[in-house]
């Protein structure tokens, strides 16, 4: 029993310094979409991170989806007004939220990150920014939104 806390607290570590470094080196770089952008930024995104695109019509703008070298699925959801209000994704790697988050990253960076159980976990509820992530080596998932952006009869739990 002595010796599992050891090698639980080592994997612990592991996890929770490389989620962070993720987090706040953007590392490795992988999507470049910026929350509150617009669709141009998705298309610079497509071509200079050799993504494959699709885009899926919703009742309230478009979702586009990018499928990254690495795997890593990024939904960019798209209000009519042309604004990407949130971002969900999926897959082996963190993508760079850096990119991702565009000038709401400086409030990541400003919060404490703290994991449980050696699964990172990590909620944020801001004034007009909000995001949850989880995740462990190989297999990370997460959501991001702008309240102010996101269209009336949208629940941001409900994206993908």
């Amino acid at each position: 029993m002595s010796h599992v806390r050891p090698v639980q607290n080592k994997v612990h570590a592991w996890v929770v310094g490389s989620t962070v470094l993720g987090l706040s080196l953007g590392a490795p770089i992988e999507a470049y979409a910026t929350l509150g952008g617009n669709v141009a930024s998705i298309l610079d995104n497509e071509q200079h991170l050799g993504a494959v695109r699709q885009v899926r019509p919703l009742a309230k703008g478009e979702r586009h989806d990018l499928v990254l070298p690495s795997g890593t699925v990024v939904h960019e959801y798209v209000a009519p007004g042309g604004a990407v209000y949130a971002l969900t994704w999926r897959g082996p790697r963190m993508p760079d939220m850096r990119e991702l988050f565009g000038a709401y990253f400086a409030e990541l960076a400003r919060r404490d990150i703290r994991t449980s159980s050696g699964h990172h976990r990590l909620t944020i509820v801001g004034p007009d920014f909000m995001v949850r992530s989880s995740g462990h080596p190989r297999s990370f998932e997460g959501r991001a939104w702008v309240p102010s952006l996101v269209p009336s009869g949208i629940s941001p739990g409900a994206l993908e």
